[in-house]
């Protein structure tokens, strides 16, 4: 059976009424599931539009809650679409006028690419879905595109139709229709028309949608973040809970347990402490001022017969402060786990947690599992709406570039091994490093021979090595890039 304590002792010396100590305590459910007001509320009824599952701007300032879930958004959403791009052939002799068309327009958005669609996707991670407004050159609906940008997702609702979007600022309004609807939509009132009627100023512009897909909506996605929201409440409860206790009260030294008939007397109006609360509290006080003196404490009984029994009972601070780093720990494991990203990508490192193969393979499994998914999504809608719809470049496709989870370092090394020992050229070095180092191939018969500690064994009889510029300072560069001297 759990014991109550009479009062608890902090360091410096303090009653503190074990109820008020209890007042502090996390509590099942304290912490509100209230929704504040949806600023599209009247829309819903009036517009035709339909509501999301949880209100979006209560979701994207939930990234304001939590430390662990907003790096989490911003690593995932940098490795899906913050990383590059690259336009791919889709056959053996593409056009090359199609690939600087789209090479020219990709290039051209401001402020970048990759930046536009970095904030589409923490959009998506942190509320569930994103939007990409598509500009087509002189609003012409069947135009080629001049550019795409990003608008924040908790200002767009989707129409029941699916095919229009209405943004909301403040008591301003305005609407798009989906990317390749074969309708006009007036962009201040929504209402359709057939393709051209409408005049260029008047014409909404085309929205790309993507979702984090969830079985419970037809129009909107769901944050990965939502199943372990209770984890970001409780470490928010955590943290609120030592900042307000200990910051009014210090820290916890002792329980004082008193057992019998006694009488604590009555409490003063003033300090708001009984007699024995004080009495305690002085004595505690002189024992900290004077470390070996006695404590003597004088507990009269009620009855004025039986024994009370006074118990001072040390509290383990280490142990409460651990039971809040293992709460938080817990609050953050599940966190990431939702999240599916490997602690270290985040900047938390645990010593023995993971190294070498291990980091390598958790990367490979966040990169297949969590990021190339994202990807195949971005890719899919650009390609199919911009590069094969607008530009009709079928024979090129865009690609988001991959993470790399590579050991640069081991493969330099096995490299190196493999060129002192004869089976590598320098231009075959050169192309496995092209992208990476920036290197060029030097066009010599030199650099296509292979060399065993560093002498051509290949070459043709006669051909000496070449002392020019180009050959020499590239191969200074591939052995510096080895570590060679």
């Amino acid at each position: 059976m759990e014991r109550t304590p009479f009062c608890i002792v902090t360091k410096d010396g303090r009653t503190v009424k074990s109820d008020i100590l209890e007042s502090y305590a996390i509590k099942e459910g304290e912490i509100t599931r209230q929704i504040k007001a949806d600023q599209f509320a009247g829309e819903y009824s009036n517009s035709g539009l339909m509501p999301p599952l949880y209100n979006p701007e209560i979701l994207a300032k939930v990234l304001e809650m939590n430390t662990y879930h907003y790096r989490c958004v911003y690593t995932k959403a940098r490795d899906t679409a913050g990383l590059g791009w690259s336009l791919k052939p889709l056959t053996e002799n593409p056009n090359e006028k199609e690939r600087e068309r789209l090479d020219t327009f990709f290039s051209g958005i401001a402020p970048s690419l990759s930046i536009v669609l970095t904030n589409m996707q923490k959009d998506v991670e942190s509320v569930g879905y994103g939007a990409l407004e598509l500009i087509r050159e002189n609003y012409d609906p069947t135009g080629l595109p001049a550019t795409i940008t990003h608008i924040p997702a908790h200002t767009l609702r989707i129409h029941r139709s699916g095919y229009k979007f209405q943004q909301k600022r403040g008591t301003k309004t305005r609407w798009f229709k989906a990317a390749g609807y074969e309708k006009d939509v007036d962009m201040d009132t929504g209402e359709e028309h057939e393709i051209g009627e409408l005049p260029a100023e008047k014409r909404a512009t085309e929205i790309l949608w993507f979702v984090n897909y969830t079985p419970r909506s037809d129009y909107y996605g769901l944050p990965d973040i939502i199943p372990a929201i209770g984890a970001v409440h409780g470490d928010i409860a955590r943290r609120d809970y030592n900042i307000a206790f200990f910051d009014n009260y210090g820290i916890p030294a002792y329980a004082v347990f008193i057992t019998g008939n006694f009488d604590p007397g009555t409490e003063d109006a003033t300090t708001h402490k009984t007699p024995l609360e004080q009495s305690i509290e002085d004595h505690f006080k002189e024992i900290k001022n004077s470390p070996h003196s006695t404590l003597i404490l004088s507990v009269p009984s009620s009855s004025g017969e039986g024994e009370v029994k006074v118990e001072f009972v040390p509290l383990s601070t280490g142990i409460k402060e651990a039971s809040f780093r293992l709460y938080r720990q817990d609050n953050r494991d599940e966190i990431l786990a939702v999240h599916g990203v490997p602690g270290y990508r985040i900047g938390i490192s645990e010593a023995g947690a993971l190294a070498g193969n291990l980091a390598e393979e958790a990367t490979e499994i966040y990169k297949r599992s969590v990021i190339a998914p994202r990807q195949e999504i971005i890719e899919s809608i650009i390609n199919r709406v911009i590069v094969w719809d607008a530009f009709e470049a079928e024979a090129w496709a865009f690609k988001l570039s991959p993470i790399d989870t590579t050991d640069e370092s081991h493969d330099l090394e096995m490299v190196g091994k493999l060129f002192i020992m004869g089976a590598m050229t320098p231009n075959q070095i050169i192309a496995q490093y092209k992208d990476k180092f920036g290197l060029d191939k030097v066009k010599h018969p030199a650099m296509d021979a292979h060399y065993i500690n560093g002498y051509p064994i290949d070459l043709e009889e006669g051909l000496t090595l070449p002392q020019t510029r180009e050959v020499e300072d590239t191969l200074k560069s591939l052995k510096a890039l080895m570590g060679q001297k």
